[in-house]
């Protein structure tokens, strides 16, 4: 068994290549639109932060529940939170040069084209003012990120020294243990305002209580595939022999189980606002549904639902590692669909007046933006994952567990 990753050229060159297409899209998009470059950044920037936030919860999840047979994986979901850095050096450009392009409530005037003409619009603004106001919106980005680099960096520093010192392993596993319930009540309750701040208040006219919920909710889910398409990987380059049918059965229960829950906090906001029928609720279900695109509306809930849930139902596809990869990876174009109806739908909206139809924009700008980040990330996650001496933990307290791990199902 190979004990330390390497990061090899020929990854080393494709993430150099993607950042690099993802530059020139980059360049290309605020030449000619700076609106939509911006808009880019937030959607490709937020997709990889709450991809990092839900590997760490999935991370901290296994300390907290004592997992044994996912102590072997605890390096990927912790090298995957390693993106928070880099996460937050794009959203300081934002907050800081691009608020005013993206947030209609950081420049109305320009920004809302009927605002003129719905002076309701200037009442509620101005009634939210003392909390969507620029000041303010920084520093809660300020806090935000200092919470979780605190407590995803405290959880890589004790998986370390777990690493280094084989005697009082025990002990760093403990305060792993316990600071995995610091990072989730954190990560819990920041991310209900961080949730409110880069997507919710992208349409400031709205408002809805399960909205970040169910963001948590998909981060974890979606962070859950990225995980099992890096184990495949890994396992075909060598770097994890030992993986059998009752790790892949594990690993499909929390996709399946995600599935079921972003289901219900998905159908949840949409029966209540629906039902209430409140004209400035309504309005952001009706915008996607009526005006954006009735299909990738619909495609939504079949691709981050339906698909997962009907296939892994049986143990028998459950245990395939191929079948599950296949899904991952569905599951992944799903999380790309469902930010991309958070954030391109209100902002097409704003800039081309409140009853105007639109349709989805999605085109050599979002793809090649989308593929420098997807170039950030390998290059972050890969190099971080080299540092470590020790692919495997070798001194978890659960490791001979996690290595002869079978369940008869």
């Amino acid at each position: 068994m190979k004990k330390r990753f390497e990061f090899s050229k020929k990854l080393k060159t494709i993430s150099y290549v993607l950042m690099l297409i993802g530059l020139i899209a980059g360049i290309m998009a605020y030449t000619a639109d700076t609106h939509r470059f911006w808009a880019n950044i937030l959607f490709s920037n937020y997709m990889f932060l709450l991809l990092a936030l839900g590997a760490a919860f999935w991370m901290s999840l296994q300390y907290i529940a004592e997992a044994g047979w996912s102590a072997a994986f605890k390096r990927i979901p912790e090298t995957i939170a390693c993106y928070i850095g880099p996460a937050f050096i794009f959203m300081l450009a934002l907050v800081f040069l691009g608020m005013k392009y993206v947030y209609p409530w950081a420049n109305p005037e320009e920004l809302v084209a009927d605002f003129g003409k719905y002076p309701e619009l200037k009442e509620i603004l101005e009634i939210k003012a003392p909390y969507l106001n620029k000041n303010f919106f920084i520093i809660r980005t300020f806090i935000f990120f200092l919470v979780w680099f605190a407590t995803v960096g405290i959880l890589r520093k004790f998986s370390k020294k777990e690493d280094e010192d084989k005697q009082g392993a025990l002990k760093w596993f403990e305060k792993s243990r316990f600071f995995s319930k610091v990072y989730i009540f954190g990560f819990a309750l920041t991310f209900i305002f961080a949730g409110f701040d880069y997507l919710m208040s992208l349409e400031p006219y709205w408002y809805s209580t399960l909205f970040s919920v169910k963001e948590l909710i998909s981060g974890f889910f979606h962070a859950s595939a990225l995980i099992i398409l890096i184990v495949y990987f890994l396992n075909k380059k060598g770097y994890l022999p030992f993986m059998n049918s009752s790790h892949w059965h594990d690993f499909s229960k929390y996709l399946f189980m995600g599935s079921i829950l972003f289901a219900y906090a998905w159908y949840f906001q949409y029966m209540l606002i629906w039902y209430g029928n409140i004209p400035e609720e309504g309005e952001y279900y009706f915008l996607r549904r009526f005006h954006f695109s009735q299909f990738l509306f619909t495609l939504n809930i079949v691709i981050n639902f339906m698909v997962p849930f009907l296939v892994l139902l049986p143990n028998r596809l459950a245990k395939n590692p191929k079948v599950l990869v296949t899904i991952a990876g569905i599951l992944l174009l799903g999380f790309v669909l469902d930010v991309y109806l958070s954030v391109f739908p209100p902002l097409t909206h704003t800039f081309a007046g409140m009853g105007e139809h639109i349709h989805p924009v999605f085109g050599l700008y979002e793809i090649g933006i989308l593929l420098g980040f997807i170039g950030l990330f390998m290059f972050v996650f890969f190099r971080n994952l080299a540092k470590r001496k020790y692919i495997i933990p070798v001194n978890h307290p659960y490791i001979e567990e996690s290595l002869l791990h079978h369940n008869a199902h």
